[in-house]
């Protein structure tokens, strides 16, 4: 009976956490809090895991990974000035092993994140129309106006949105109705917002899922109405037309592109930062803030712009991609890592919708924006894992 109680309380502490994760912005400390709460129950809730619970390939790759990185900057680098950093790379760990107790509760889990981001998309909603009603006009290609009046940055209640929309569509069978409102909600929210990464994944993982299951009449007809229903938004949503294509300049697509994408800078730097004499091809520069003065540096030799020039090294950008930042960090056996980490993942579950569609979604996020270096993208990270592991259970 104090068993039952025990994980009724331990389940309830996981959902909130899930639950408040999309608020990260507003109380960037709950989650911590909550953290420490359930590894202080979770030696009490072990009764209920088995040893096989701990037993993922996945997150032994990502262990190897981590160790390595640690160990790298330990050999050839300041560690102490690094725990920060190195700290969020360990928590995905803690997560996964924290969720084993609730291995019969996957679907409540998946239920209460679903419930949690459906809220934020309202909240946000609602901020969008009366930030529109006060204004009379809502331009946001930008980002900066977006990201005062969404709950959290657009690039991760976006992704969010994608993460939503991969669980409504595993679980969609069991609650048709309501999943297909909320999936209908998501897509037209990131639309709406203009969110790039995460239209084009939710249009891909939507297009690979209906190929799927329909046969080829119903694939062709609702690709009619989603190409319709974008090519709308398209032609209504003059940011969407911004963000895609930069059609607010004067400029040719590809000027747009040099002088507003940050990446355009950003990426031949990392590629400058390789040829360094401080950068081993094997570790890399083995620090995280030998990383960031090195980008800096490029910014100010490269970027003849003042205002743009002075913009860089205030903000100091990263390097706006997960694979770089490991490549610049930890040489070529890091990226290695990762990369092995996204394709064991693949490959042991190659056979499941599910699993597959949460790879596809870090790997593009990846592709743009360095979610290991943020606490709301360390967590996702975590999710990933914990709904991976237990995912690949049920499958066997």
């Amino acid at each position: 009976m104090r068993q039952s109680l025990l994980i009724k309380v331990y389940l309830g502490l996981f959902c909130i956490l899930l639950f408040s994760l999309p608020f990260s912005d507003l109380a960037t400390s709950l989650p911590n809090i909550i953290l420490v709460t359930l590894s202080v129950l979770f030696p009490f809730c072990l009764k209920t895991a088995k040893k096989e619970d701990f037993k993922n390939q996945t997150v032994y790759i990502y262990i190897i990974l981590i160790l390595y990185l640690t160990f790298n900057i330990l050999g050839f680098g300041d560690l102490k000035s690094e725990t920060s950093q190195l700290g969020k790379l360990f928590l995905p760990i803690a997560l996964f092993i924290l969720a084993v107790p609730l291995k019969s509760y996957l679907s409540t889990l998946k239920l209460v994140f679903i419930s949690g981001i459906f809220l934020a998309v309202v909240i946000s909603l609602v901020s969008i129309f009366i930030f529109i009603y006060d204004s009379g006009d809502f331009s946001f290609s930008s980002g900066k106006a977006i990201n005062e009046v969404l709950i959290l940055e657009r690039v991760y209640i976006a992704f969010f949105c994608v993460l939503s929309f991969i669980l409504s569509l595993d679980l969609l069978q069991s609650y048709r109705k309501l999943l297909s409102i909320n999936i209908l909600v998501l897509f037209v929210f990131v639309l709406m917002i203009a969110a790039r990464i995460a239209i084009i994944t939710i249009v891909i993982i939507a297009f690979l899922y209906i190929i799927k299951i329909l046969d080829t009449r119903r694939v062709l007809l609702i690709l009619g109405c989603g190409v319709l229903l974008i090519t709308g938004f398209f032609m209504i949503n003059k940011n969407l037309q911004n963000r895609f294509f930069y059609k607010d300049q004067n400029n040719s697509f590809i000027e747009n592109l040099a002088i507003w994408e940050p990446r355009m800078v950003i990426w031949p730097c990392v590629y400058k930062v390789t040829k360094n004499d401080s950068y081993n091809f094997m570790n890399g520069l083995a620090s995280y803030n030998l990383q960031e003065k090195e980008l800096l540096h490029c910014y100010k030799a490269s970027i003849d712009n003042e205002e743009k020039k002075n913009w860089f090294l205030f903000i100091k950008y990263n390097t706006h991609n997960q694979f770089l930042d490991f490549l610049l960090v930890s040489g070529i056996l890091g990226l290695l890592f990762f990369v092995l980490v996204f394709g064991s993942t693949f490959w042991s579950n190659r056979n499941d919708f599910f699993s597959f569609s949460l790879v596809v979604s870090f790997v593009l996020l990846g592709l743009v924006e360095n979610y290991l270096h943020r606490q709301v993208g360390v967590y996702c990270f975590g999710i990933f894992l914990i709904f991976l592991l237990k995912n690949q259970k049920e499958i066997e």
